[in-house]
């Protein structure tokens, strides 16, 4: 170790060591081989993929999966540009991913002189993006940014962060070291008087409901108590989906676009939204749910508690603190979920309004339900089946069902599991993608080859962009450019290395999926969706 020079380069790739960063997803180029310089030695596992955007969701589904922050190595200017809808899907879903970044040399920048891969402000492309973005002009820089950036990752909202390099910079020797920075002491209790206003409202309230997002993923317990204290119901956006069993008499699951949980909410006498944004991307439907009674919010995040939303009692703080104080200060009484009846009662009226295609949708999500071990993980696209998988799918925990909600990436699925298949290798894991979707990023299946990764990659052929065909027809537009020729998804996948299954029905999908999960190397489940349907 000691024949390898002490450049910055090393440093870097030393110091993300020395802060818990155990895996790199990357593509080396000419402009950042001195990361790779020290990559040789340092303690950190370097994954090839073949797309700059594919680190960035790879490093994405590592940090979902795992908890833990991932990094992503890019080249200066095309490679920047590429990774950038990965670290925008990080910023809204609020994932803590680290892309490093090279610059041209330090005397080029700003100049136009036309040096490859040269922006006109490379950090300010990155800035719109990530949630911190630096860059090193000096050595003590890329020290105190790297701080500022695990402070970003590790912060009660995570956020992406981005640090550039100019080349020359990463090729310099540099007396520093690598160092653990020190962690702040985590967030400040909720304050007590706000939460002495939530309860009053939750002792006096006759329809109490929660809704309880990404933010309160970790607070089961506590909702689980309080829900069941106050008689109301829960239900949850999609990044909170599981954090109370979906089978449990007051859960309605993720099923906020559905009108008649929308209904339940307007009739809600108080509704205390835990750790979610409230947005658009959780509902789908509208813009904003029509809420008419009162407004209770839980957030660490200072925006959200001033939005669109005017709550009547903001309570900053860790949403799990403050539910726990909620829970524990509540006392229980029959109501509202008693008289009403059950959140089963609910999800059953959404699901008697299911047409034919949704109903073939349902019929391979229960035979992939029925075959995905409790614990095992699916990471999705921005396909029909995983927009109604994301109410359907039963989930007993949280953290078992991903999707790109908020930025709604297609591509996602396949580089995201891979990196959560790298994160948890004994966890099952299976990508679940549309047939236009998963041909923005197919080229990961060779990825998953080399790793020699168990993972089924389910691919649901409506040989369409099927929603978009749908919302033109509802439009009164005549379809086009929604129709496109696919490929022979199975000999794509044996072409590079894959096994490839062709299924037509529930129980051969259910067959396939079983055998995909015990089979070395990634399996690609063609589900022809015309064969799916059902009476």
């Amino acid at each position: 170790m000691s024949a390898t020079p002490w450049t910055v380069g090393r440093y870097v790739v030393e110091t993300l060591a020395a802060n818990g960063i155990d895996t790199v997803f990357g593509i080396p180029g000419v402009h950042n081989i001195e990361l790779y310089r020290g990559l040789e030695f340092a303690r950190l596992r370097h994954v090839l993929v073949r797309h700059e955007q594919n680190a960035g969701f790879a490093a994405d589904g590592y940090a979902r999966a795992s908890g833990c922050a991932a990094a992503a190595f890019v080249i200066s200017g095309p490679g920047v540009t590429n990774a950038l809808t990965a670290v925008a899907q990080a910023y809204s879903d609020s994932v803590p991913l680290l892309v490093i970044a090279s610059s041209p040399a330090r005397a080029s920048l700003g100049k136009g002189w036309g040096v490859l891969h040269e922006l006109n402000d490379q950090r300010a492309v990155a800035a719109g993006v990530a949630g911190l973005a630096r860059s090193a002009s000096g050595a003590q820089d890329v020290r105190d940014h790297l701080r500022a950036a695990f402070a970003t990752l590790h912060a009660g909202r995570a956020r992406p962060a981005y640090l550039e390099i100019p080349l020359d910079l990463l090729a310099e020797p540099t007396t520093l070291r690598p160092e653990r920075f020190a962690r702040s002491g985590g967030t400040l209790p909720p304050p007590p008087a706000a939460l002495a206003a939530a309860q009053a409202l939750l002792a006096e309230a006759q329809r109490p409901l929660i809704i309880a997002g990404g933010g309160a993923r970790r607070a089961g317990g506590a909702l689980r108590k309080l829900v069941e204290a106050v008689d109301g119901y829960l239900v949850t956006t999609v990044a909170g989906k599981g954090v109370v069993a979906e089978s449990h008499p007051a859960s309605l699951g993720a099923s906020l676009p559905y009108a008649a949980i929308q209904e339940l909410v307007a009739a809600a006498d108080v509704v205390v939204a835990a750790g979610t944004e409230l947005s658009e991307t959780d509902v789908y439907t509208t813009t904003r749910l029509a809420m008419s009674g009162r407004l209770v919010r839980l957030d660490i995040d200072d925006q959200k508690l001033s939005d669109q939303f005017a709550a009547d009692v903001l309570v900053r703080g860790d949403a799990g603190a403050s539910l726990e104080m909620l829970a524990g200060a509540s006392r229980e009484r029959r109501g509202w979920r008693t008289a009403a009846g059950a959140g089963a009662a609910y999800r059953a009226r959404i699901d008697a309004q299911f047409d034919s295609d949704a109903r073939a949708r349902l019929a391979a999500l229960r035979a992939m339900r029925e075959v995905v071990p409790i614990d095992g993980v699916l990471f999705t696209d921005m396909t029909q089946i995983a927009y109604l998988g994301n109410y359907a799918f039963a989930a007993e925990r949280p953290g078992l069902w991903f999707h790109p909600s908020g930025y709604g990436a297609l591509g996602y699925a396949l580089p995201a599991a891979i990196g959560a298949k790298i994160a948890q290798p004994a966890r099952a894991v299976v990508a679940l993608a549309g047939d236009f979707g998963v041909q923005f990023t197919l080229q990961e299946l060779m990825t998953a080859v080399e790793l020699d990764l168990t993972l089924p990659v389910v691919v649901w052929n409506n040989s369409a962009l099927g929603q978009i065909r749908d919302d033109m027809r509802a439009a009164g537009i005549t379809p086009i450019g929604v129709v496109a020729r696919n490929p022979d998804f199975v000999a794509l996948a044996r072409a590079c290395g894959a096994a490839g299954v062709r299924v037509h029905e529930a129980a051969a999908l259910a067959e396939a999926l079983r055998a995909a999960l015990a089979r070395p190397g990634p399996t690609l489940l063609e589900a022809v969706a015309e064969d799916f349907r059902v009476s």
